[in-house]
């Protein structure tokens, strides 16, 4: 019994310290914090196609879709001197969410105030309206009979 604990533990404690094991966090770590995991011409791309003139909403949409991190993508992209207006809209048109949007362009040292007149000016572009201050009309007639009494819900 001692001896197959012994052979179980030194065999989870490999596992623990194995070089892997490493690297999947720090991948992982890479991933959440919007970090390109060592490929850094990914980046250096970004940057050198908006220097070339490329729309920057293009370029942020494209490597979006081909799958890199939104954050990591913006950062460049915003790094690279790419038009916020236009980094956001492309963001917006490959499928990233307002929130997350917002937060990696914070990240990467916008103005909040600009990233929220942005966004709210590329919703209505793309056919969703900010929530108005409408009053909601109200039934001022009473839930109930016809005599205006409130029926229990026991006798239903």
């Amino acid at each position: 019994m001692d001896k197959h604990f012994l052979i179980l533990f030194a065999l989870v404690l490999s596992l623990a310290f194995s070089p892997g094991s490493a690297l999947a966090q720090e991948s992982q770590k890479d991933i959440f914090f919007g970090k390109d995991s060592g490929n850094k011409e990914v980046c250096v791309l970004i940057k050198d196609n908006l220097k070339r003139g490329v729309d920057a909403k293009s370029v942020t949409k494209t490597n979006i879709q081909l799958g890199n991190n939104v954050c990591f993508v913006i950062k460049c992209a915003i790094d690279g001197g790419g038009e916020l207006r236009l980094i956001i809209t492309g963001a917006i048109e490959a499928g990233s969410t307002a929130d997350v949007v917002t937060k990696c362009s914070v990240d990467a040292g916008a103005d909040p105030g600009t990233i929220a007149q942005i966004l709210q000016s590329v919703g209505e572009g793309l056919g969703y309206s900010p929530p108005g201050d409408e009053m909601v009309p109200m039934d001022p007639a009473p839930r109930g009979t016809t005599t205006g009494r409130f029926i229990s819900p026991s006798a239903f």
